[in-house]
């Protein structure tokens, strides 16, 4: 079996690291990748929408094609704006790979192949070690005085558009992030921020008085390539982070969830993604009221009910390592493979 990865963003974001895993995992499960379509038994795409490019156009004459659903594909809306493209993409598929039950179930009205693969964690980078808040703090160069006594409420993920800085980048939701903190009590919390393109929820912040501290340098211009923390630091960051926040409208994942729980952080979030197969029902908001209020009952209440949050985290910890875990989903990924070639035996 030969496979050929087709599919990449290039600026070491969530496509590129999920090609990454895919190609470790073949090397794991002693499976052949080749750079050459042409000997290729098995088309892997791992960003549907870039098999539509024109250098993918000769991958469109192979058989077996594997199209991944990283953004989520909404058919379910009637003004999505992909519809066309997903309609030409999905005449070629032989299987999707879903990263969440949510996308499955749509894509299953569509299409008759779909597979469930999460996105692979890292658990010995991500992992619930002993740690010393104050030494990350000052490896990142946040005074300890900054965040005494107050809740961390981590955001890493970018907010901003690419074309225009100052506007918010609609899936990610970053109005509700700040309508989730403005009205929060200033001296109980503070907003830990990482990651390039935080321009709008930086200048949200300002304007109304919501307290931050921002890992990395503040610039007008676009700081893609200044801002942009090693992965490897992610797991410091959620370590130190009391609860995260996932304000997002539509996401594939988001991976934040998966790295929030495979370290036992507290995290809430919007209904979007595989939020729901991975967290409990109670830290999953469909209503703006429920989800402020939530917030800040969290805050004001933070240090009487930690060992129920530790229950609550416990349980999302365990169905992430028994979902994510590299043994489960390389068996998965061979499985989708195998089945792509038996296909024709049918």
């Amino acid at each position: 079996m030969n496979i050929y990865f087709n599919g990449k963003d290039g600026k070491g974001w969530a496509i590129d690291t999920m090609r990454t895993d895919f190609e470790n995992a073949l090397v794991r499960l002693n499976i052949a990748r080749t750079k050459n379509f042409i000997k290729a038994d098995i088309i892997h795409n791992i960003w549907w929408n870039y098999f539509l490019t024109k250098t993918s156009f000769p991958l469109r004459f192979k058989k077996n094609i594997i199209l991944s659903a990283v953004n989520f594909i909404d058919l379910e809306n009637e003004n999505y704006f992909l519809r066309k493209e997903f309609e030409k993409a999905n005449s070629y598929a032989t299987v999707w790979i879903s990263p969440s039950e949510k996308q499955k179930q749509i894509l299953e009205k569509y299409s008759e192949n779909i597979f469930v693969l999460p996105y692979y964690i890292d658990f010995k980078l991500f992992n619930d070690e002993n740690f010393e808040k104050y030494r990350i703090l000052k490896k990142y160069n946040i005074p300890a005085a900054l965040v005494d006594n107050k809740v961390i409420i981590g955001s890493f993920q970018r907010d901003s558009l690419g074309s225009d800085l100052s506007k918010p980048k609609w899936q990610k939701g970053p109005e509700l992030l700040i309508d989730l903190l403005k009205d929060l009590p200033k001296d109980k919390f503070i907003l830990l921020l990482s990651g390039p393109r935080r321009h709008f929820v930086i200048k949200e912040c300002k304007k109304h008085n919501i307290p931050y501290v921002y890992i990395g340098k503040e610039m007008s211009e676009d700081d893609i390539q200044i801002n942009s923390l090693p992965f490897h630091k992610m797991p410091d960051l959620y370590r130190i982070t009391d609860l995260y926040l996932v304000t997002s409208k539509s996401e594939g994942g988001p991976k934040a969830v998966l790295e929030a729980v495979a370290l036992k952080t507290n995290i809430f979030s919007t209904d979007v993604g595989l939020a729901s197969d991975f967290l409990e029902p109670e830290n999953i908001f469909t209503d703006t009221v429920k989800y402020k209020k939530a917030v800040f009952d969290f805050v004001e209440n933070f240090k009487k009910n930690k060992q129920k949050r530790k229950i609550n985290t416990e349980k999302q910890y365990k169905t992430c390592i028994d979902l994510c875990n590299y043994k489960t989903l390389d068996k998965k990924l061979e499985e989708v493979y195998n089945f792509v070639l038996d296909i024709k035996k049918r």
